[in-house]
């Protein structure tokens, strides 16, 4: 009647895990970590919708038969408008553009101040809505990472 090895590595092996002092903290953290993410996560929307309504209040304008100046191809007039693209036809040449940001720019010419200023505008919002935009994805990605991180913690500790 020697020592049974077996019987005993059994009972160590199938005795129930328990958290550790330090997993219970690490899922102390993400919990926190966790309720920062969202509420900046709510508020990347609420800027996301501000800026909506601001583009929205400016309108849209036509810039179709706007005439432009470009430093390169000289005169030009816009003839076609679709969404956000343009075609400028110069004397020689057809070429599309992007707007705002072409005007914007100044990578073509207006002589309206007013204009200009309303392109300018519109840029300024369409650039910070991209980078809200991205802050939000990146966000996102951030609680993924994070909601792993806790699962795998969950699962070591049972």
């Amino acid at each position: 009647m020697g020592l049974d090895l077996e019987e005993e590595e059994k009972e160590v092996k199938t005795a129930p895990k328990t958290r550790t002092k330090r997993t219970k903290e690490l899922l102390e953290e993400h919990a926190k970590r966790m309720e920062d993410l969202k509420e900046e996560h709510g508020n990347l929307e609420k800027e996301i919708e501000a800026l909506d309504s601001e583009e929205k209040a400016l309108g849209v304008k036509d810039a179709i038969n706007l005439k432009i100046t470009h430093e390169k191809f000289g005169a030009g007039n816009i003839t076609k408008q679709d969404g956000k693209y343009i075609e400028v036809e110069f004397s020689d040449v057809v070429k599309k553009f992007v707007l705002p940001g072409a005007i914007a720019d100044g990578y073509l010419k207006i002589d309206d101040e007013d204009l200009l200023d309303y392109y300018k505008k519109r840029n300024d919002i369409h650039n910070r809505s991209l980078k809200a935009h991205l802050a939000l994805r990146s966000n996102e990605f951030a609680m993924e990472r994070l909601q792993d991180d806790i699962d795998k913690l969950n699962e070591k500790s049972k």
